[in-house]
């Protein structure tokens, strides 16, 4: 479930956006194949997600949470220079179409990509050398949205940028009991996410604001 569902904005931003990039049909593609569609992100979405990329002038991103790479792809094109994306993926089912679209795109970009499979909260620690980071977008497992945000307060560069999309659980955060998707997240996912916006939004580590799309976004700048 995404930004918005049927409505005169919806078709609006469909003609405004319209057409997909061959890459990115790819990777559609494959989030149809998987049964994942539902859960890429939007047009409108990974366009912004791209102009945040850009805005950052970033040359070093991390992403959490690859699915079939369509956002990566919108992370590398939104890279300055010869810039390089690492991106995690847990399952290897997911990581394997992303990895091939990925590597294609990013060559013919002269960019870098690498697609990393594994649990994430493992898996960051061994690119810590490549660090400080310039731009991490989160969209992987939700429990785990504290540990992902501990590990970007250490590895983020100060003034890099932070993303991360779901942060609203449907609805789950303000009514546990509640969501606009029809899907049940579990207790400790909620107390997680409520306690990730609240850090970000009050702790004067960083410097955010929500994009109110249907499941949230939340960008940030390190101070």
């Amino acid at each position: 479930m995404r930004l918005m569902t049927a409505s005169p904005q919806k078709d609006y931003l469909d003609s405004v956006l319209k057409g997909l990039q061959p890459w990115e049909s790819q990777a559609r593609q494959a989030a149809e194949a998987l049964k994942l569609e539902a859960i890429s992100l939007d047009k409108s979405e990974a366009s912004f997600l791209q102009w945040c990329v850009q805005t950052a002038n970033a040359q070093k991103a991390v992403e959490i949470g690859t699915l079939t790479g369509l956002s990566g792809l919108y992370i590398l094109g939104g890279l300055s220079g010869g810039g390089t994306l690492w991106t995690l993926e847990k399952n290897p089912l997911h990581a394997e179409p992303a990895s091939k679209i990925l590597n294609a795109y990013a060559i013919e970009q002269k960019k870098n990509v690498e697609v990393l499979i594994g649990d994430a909260r493992q898996t960051l620690v061994t690119i810590e050398p490549s660090g400080p980071f310039d731009f991490i977008f989160i969209d992987g497992n939700k429990a785990a949205y504290g540990d992902y945000l501990q590990w970007a307060e250490k590895n983020l560069k100060t003034g890099g940028y932070l993303m991360a999309d779901n942060v609203f659980l449907s609805g789950a955060v303000a009514n546990d009991s509640v969501t606009t998707s029809g899907q049940k997240f579990s207790a400790k996912q909620i107390e997680v996410m409520r306690k990730f916006n609240d850090r970000l939004i009050h702790s004067g580590f960083w410097r955010a604001c929500f994009v109110p799309t249907q499941e949230g976004l939340i960008v940030a700048q390190k101070n």
